[in-house]
């Protein structure tokens, strides 16, 4: 039997969305009818909250179609790598905060990195210590930058027309066997230097993986995360893959390739 608490939390506003690439990339409607009855109580500045409790803050545009999640609904989608069909129920915990549970449309049921451990998305079963293929390998201080060479853009820091700082590195065969290094002075020019303590995010067409850092005075690598990357995408030597950085505060570089 619901005790108290469960009873009260039923009782809360709440609504449920289809996700669809077509019309909800950049924003979300909310229902009418939930904005009819409680729509005059939302703030212009709202939170989306997920289940390990990490919340995103959103913006209510109210115009004539109505009121849409608008400026920070494409981050929290692509940090939680919501996907066509993905079911999403959302429930007003709070004023302008809204607890969001996702269910995968074949499924029915929440997907297991919602509920895991945050450690867990940085684990890798083929893990192995072979220097020359472990996401533990540190390149030494004495190693050539290949920042500087002709597998990055010759000016990897320029703004692009859209504000996005941009790199570009020709995978070689050190990158494939290895790992992947981030050019220093992209990151300190574009970047807070204390988010290297934190999670990046790689998003390729929608879908995001989750990486890992590792830093020396002078360089920045990936530590965590590159081979399932590279392996996803089947990545090879010669490849271009180019790095937009879409999002200063979570850190998330949106990825394309050129593969001729």
């Amino acid at each position: 039997m619901a005790n108290n608490d469960e009873r009260d939390y039923l009782r809360l506003p709440s609504f449920f969305k289809r996700f669809s690439e077509e019309t909800s990339m950049d924003e979300l409607r909310l229902p009418p009818e939930f904005v009819a009855a409680h729509g005059q109580e939302l703030p212009f500045d709202c939170r989306l909250v997920m289940a390990r409790g990490r919340q995103w803050p959103v913006r209510l545009l109210r115009i004539a179609s109505g009121c849409h999640f608008h400026v920070g609904w494409a981050q929290f989608r692509i940090h939680n790598r919501i996907v066509h069909e993905d079911l999403l129920t959302f429930t007003l915990v709070d004023v302008g905060v809204f607890q969001v549970k996702r269910y995968k449309g074949g499924s029915g049921c929440p997907p297991q990195s919602d509920v895991e451990p945050v450690d867990d998305e940085f684990s890798d079963n083929s893990y192995t210590e072979d220097v020359d293929t472990s996401d533990d390998y540190e390149p030494s201080e004495t190693e050539v930058d290949t920042s500087d060479d002709d597998d990055y853009a010759s000016d990897a820091g320029v703004l692009e027309d859209d504000g996005c700082p941009t790199f570009t590195v020709t995978l070689s065969r050190a990158n494939i066997s290895r790992t992947l290094e981030i050019p220093f002075a992209v990151w300190q020019r574009h970047i807070r230097m204390a988010a290297l303590f934190d999670p990046v995010y790689f998003n390729v067409d929608g879908e995001t993986w989750l990486v890992k850092l590792a830093h020396s005075a002078s360089k920045i690598w990936v530590k965590r995360g590159w081979r399932r990357f590279k392996e996803a995408n089947r990545l090879a030597v010669g490849h271009r893959c180019h790095f937009k950085l879409i999002d200063r505060n979570e850190i998330i570089f949106y990825v394309w390739f050129d593969r001729t």
